[in-house]
């Protein structure tokens, strides 16, 4: 059996799910999938245990909000947890991303925890295109046009104008949560629809669309020398040096297709890129989740993986075997054409993460393409999978010539990128982990009093919107605490009658 890049990967440890997050081979991260696989375990153990759950429920939405003439419509699902409201509370929003929602998103994320303790409603909408949420029948490129982040803030403030009108909630506050793509889409919801929210919780949020994201493995990097010292780096510096060493020659490739058991023969300069990306990948996705829901492979355990044997290029083997150990599989598909007919399917899942639409956004908005051009000589994994190994998959995987700098130009114009401050949106907070390599397109500095950030020690990727654990690192607890009592801030101050303004008369 092969393994291929988008399987995700089941650990035997009890019900924990762990990916390593690779969409179709080509390292464009998907940032949900591992929220996803942990709400649906949390949503499987509800089932077991008779824990009433929310149904699903459906809105009408217009395929294209900027366009008065098309009058066409899709049905959006979105989920509704009233446990705690009285109707005087606030409303709790999660905003949905690259996946399918379920109601664990209302019942058993933080933003519960947050909903119980201030009473409010608790809502969560599935993003356009993905999930169940389908505005058609395929997933062509002619209908992903309307695939992209200022629809899907449309479709948000369209659902809960509704939303409020339907329980009564005119003068009631919203407050938005989402991490990852989502954490973007709350805070460009806060700063693109201020009356329609009052603030904006962003959590683990790559605000800077950016076109060659080289730095994420530089924090992957620091990562790992963060949690064992320079000696795994340098370990895996010298595995990566051999086999690039080996690359140069056609005995050396054949070599490499054994000693990782590789499905096919490394051909072309694209499968070497996929085979690079993928062994680079196994540290990428843990040193973003890292530790996350007890998973017991994190960074420490692989680098003690690569310190147990003393020559680099077996222990990087044993690496590699792990994983297809975990999958079940018995080779490692590095094949670019088979990645790029998995990117082809023009089907969506209703359940998973939405490979193909969110290879699309990357394409066609943000980039985040983790490459290996960075300039720092630190990062151990080579220089194997170049920008235009992204750049060409996209070509590939759509039919269509992308003008992605521009593209991603306009993404951070609209909305401001990291400095999204100069604009002047208040009541956003950015919420990040020093783990988590996509902090460094997220805002890690407060930009005024009233767009905080908060950067916890310790934690990965989306750690703080997960549910609260007995053994959650106490940088974790306290940063959870501070979150809330800034949702107390924020809704204190809403409470507050307004000074009345006198009038004044200008005489002549």
């Amino acid at each position: 059996m092969k393994a291929t890049s988008q399987q995700t990967l089941l650990l035997l440890f009890g019900l924990i799910f762990f990916t390593s997050l690779l969409i179709a081979d080509a390292r464009i991260h998907s940032f949900t999938s591992q929220l996803n696989k942990i709400v649906r375990n949390i949503e499987k153990q509800h089932r077991e245990n008779k824990v009433k759950l929310p149904s699903e429920m459906w809105f009408t939405q217009r395929v294209d909000h900027f366009n008065g003439q098309d009058s066409r419509t899709w049905r959006q699902r979105y989920y509704v947890n009233d446990t705690f409201w009285d109707g005087t509370g606030p409303i709790f929003f999660q905003i949905g991303g690259e996946g399918a929602i379920s109601p664990a998103y209302v019942v058993s994320l933080q933003m519960a925890e947050y909903g119980a303790q201030y009473g409010a409603l608790l809502l969560a909408l599935e993003h356009r295109f993905y999930g169940a949420s389908q505005p058609f029948d395929n997933l062509s490129t002619q209908n992903l046009v309307y695939l992209n982040s200022q629809q899907a803030l449309a479709d948000a403030s369209v659902f809960l104008n509704a939303m409020k009108e339907e329980y009564g909630a005119g003068d009631n506050p919203i407050i938005s949560f989402g991490c990852s793509y989502p954490g973007n889409l709350a805070a460009w919801f806060r700063l693109k629809f201020p009356t329609s929210t009052l603030a904006s919780v962003a959590s683990s949020s790559p605000v800077q669309a950016t076109l060659d994201f080289f730095q994420y493995l530089d924090v992957v990097d620091k990562s790992l020398s963060y949690y064992t010292g320079v000696e795994c780096d340098k370990a895996i510096q010298q595995a990566t040096s051999e086999i690039q060493s080996l690359l140069t020659t056609r005995t050396g490739r054949k070599k490499l297709q054994a000693l990782f058991s590789l499905c096919e023969p490394l051909d072309t300069e694209k499968d070497v890129s996929t085979f690079m990306s993928n062994l680079m990948g196994n540290f990428m996705g843990v040193v973003q989740y890292n530790d996350e829901r007890g998973n017991p492979i994190d960074a420490k355990y692989l680098c003690e993986v690569m310190l147990q044997n003393p020559d680099p290029l077996a222990a990087y083997i044993n690496v590699s075997n792990l994983f297809l150990k975990a999958q079940g599989v018995s080779c490692l598909d590095v094949s670019y054409q088979n990645m790029l007919q998995s990117l082809m399917n023009l089907t969506a899942s209703p359940d998973n993460v939405g490979e193909r639409q969110w290879t699309y956004q990357t394409c066609a908005e943000f980039g985040y393409f983790q490459t290996t051009d960075s300039p720092s000589t630190l990062q151990p994994f080579g220089n194997r999978v170049p920008l235009s190994y992204y750049t060409e998959l996209c070509t590939d995987a759509f039919g269509v010539q992308f003008d992605t700098i521009n593209r991603i130009r306009d993404t951070n114009t609209y909305y401001g990128g990291a400095n999204l401050g100069k604009y002047g949106p208040t009541n956003i907070m950015f919420v990040n982990g020093n783990i988590d390599p996509w902090h460094a397109l997220s805002v890690v500095d407060a930009q005024s009093a009233s767009v905080p950030s908060l950067l916890i020690n310790g934690t990965a990727h989306c750690a703080n919107v997960l549910p609260s654990r007995p053994d959650d690192i106490p940088s974790l607890v306290e940063a959870r605490k501070k979150i809330s009592l800034q949702i107390g801030d924020w809704l204190s101050a809403q409470k507050k009658p307004r000074k009345k303004i006198s009038k004044t008369v200008i005489n002549n």
